[in-house]
C-alpha cells in the first residue's frame, strides 16, 4: 500500500509517518514536501521523499500517482495570514490535488481539517452548522465544501478529519506559546487574567491525534464518505488551562504567578496594544500578543468525538496534564524557556 503523506515535516504530519511505520504492515511512505524543506529526522527512516509544493501545482501530479491513499496535512496555518495567501493554499490547492487524486483512482484521500470550521460551538458534534470565527477558519470551511463536492459529483474517496488545537513536544503554534508566555511573563499572563477565564478551549495530545489518522486509513471502508472530530474527551477552562501550565512550570507558587487576579476585559483591551508595542521593541513576536488575544480568552470551544469512537474505535488516552507535561520538558530541552 503506497501512502502520500502532504506537510510531512508537518507537527502532525511528521508523527504520523512515524507512527504509520511502527505499524508491522506493508506500507511504501511517500513523504511530499518542498525541495527547501528540512526533512530533519525523517531522512533516517524507511520513507521515499517527493517534490511538493501547495504553490506550485505542477509538483501535485507526479506526487500523487501511482499512490493508493493519499493524506493531506499540508496547509497555511496561522490565524493572522493575508486572505489570498490562505485560501490559495488552503483551499485551491487542496481542490486541485483532489482532482489530481480522482484522475489517478486514488483509493482514499484523507483530509486534515480543523474544528476551527466550527469556531465558538460547544457540545459540537460533526452535523452542527459551521461558524468560523477567523480567515483561517474560513478557508477550511471553504476547502471541506469544494473537497464535500468532489465527493459527491465526481467519487473522490474522501474522509474529512477535524483535530482541535494540537498539543505536544514538537508543537510551535499557538499552545507552546502560551507555555512560553506564561513562563517568560509576556503580557498579562498568568496574574491577570481577563473576564472569568470560565470559557472553554479544547486541546488534543498529538499521539492521540495521530491515532485517529491511523483508524481511519485502517478503517477505509467505514470512514469514506464521512467528518470526525479527532479530540480529547473534555475541554478545559481557560482558568484549568493556565493553572496546570503554571503547575507544569512549577511556578504556581512563586511571588508573581501564585495570586491571579481577574480583570475587566475593557481594560484588558485598553492596555492591550501597549504590551504589544512594548514586546514588538524588544523583537517579541507570540501568539498571547495578537490583536484578538483578549477576545479569544472570552470565547468557549468544545467538541464531541463520540462518532470517531463508535465507527472507528478512536479511544484518546493522554490527559491534558501530562500533554502540557510532556511540552514543558521539550519546551525546556530546546532552550525556549527560562525556568
Amino acid at each position: 500500500m503506497k501512502i502520500l503523506i502532504t506537510g510531512a515535516t508537518g507537527f502532525i504530519g511528521k508523527a504520523f509517518v512515524k507512527e504509520l511505520l511502527s505499524k508491522k504492515k506493508e506500507y511504501s511512505v511517500f513523504c511530499a514536501v518542498r525541495s527547501s524543506s528540512k526533512k530533519d529526522d525523517l531522512e533516517e527512516l524507511d520513507v521515499n521523499f517527493v517534490n511538493f509544493d501547495l504553490d506550485d501545482i505542477k509538483t501535485f501530479e507526479s506526487s500523487v500517482k501511482g499512490k493508493d491513499i493519499v493524506v493531506h496535512f499540508a496547509a497555511h496555518y496561522d490565524f493572522y495570514a493575508q486572505r489570498d495567501i490562505l485560501f490559495n493554499r488552503n483551499v485551491e490547492a487542496s481542490k486541485v490535488l483532489a482532482e489530481v487524486c480522482v484522475k489517478n483512482e486514488v483509493k482514499h484521500f484523507v483530509y486534515c481539517s480543523t474544528t476551527e470550521v466550527l469556531g465558538t460551538k460547544v457540545d459540537a458534534t460533526e452535523e452542527a452548522d459551521y461558524n468560523p470565527v477567523s480567515v483561517y477558519g474560513e478557508s477550511k470551511v471553504e476547502a471541506e465544501k469544494t473537497l464535500l463536492m468532489l465527493h459527491k459529483e465526481r467519487g473522490l474517496p474522501l474522509t474529512i478529519a477535524r483535530p482541535t488545537g494540537v498539543i505536544g513536544p514538537g508543537e510551535c503554534y499557538p499552545f507552546n506559546d502560551f507555555i512560553i508566555a506564561i513562563d517568560k511573563g509576556i503580557t498579562f499572563l498568568p496574574r491577570l487574567i481577563p473576564g472569568s477565564g470560565n470559557g472553554t478551549i479544547h486541546w488534543t495530545y498529538i499521539d492521540d491525534v495521530v491515532q485517529g489518522f491511523i483508524k481511519i486509513i485502517e478503517n477505509r471502508e467505514k470512514s469514506i464518505g464521512q467528518i470526525f472530530h479527532l479530540t480529547s474527551n473534555t475541554p478545559q477552562t481557560w482558568n484549568e488551562m493556565i493553572e496546570v501550565i503554571c503547575e507544569s512550570l512549577d511556578i504556581t507558587g512563586k511571588k508573581n504567578h501564585g495570586r491571579k487576579f481577574h480583570i475587566p476585559v475593557t481594560l484588558a483591551r485598553i492596555g492591550m496594544p501597549l504590551f504589544t508595542l512594548y514586546y514588538k521593541l524588544r523583537g517579541i513576536d507570540n501568539f498571547v500578543l495578537k490583536p484578538g488575544a483578549v477576545k479569544t480568552l472570552q470565547t468557549s470551544r468544545g467538541y464531541i468525538n463520540a462518532k470517531a469512537k463508535t465507527i472507528l474505535g478512536f479511544n484518546p488516552t493522554v490527559d491534558f496534564k501530562t500533554g502540557v507535561t510532556n511540552s514543558v520538558m521539550w519546551l525546556r530541552k530546546q532552550g525556549r524557556l527560562k525556568s
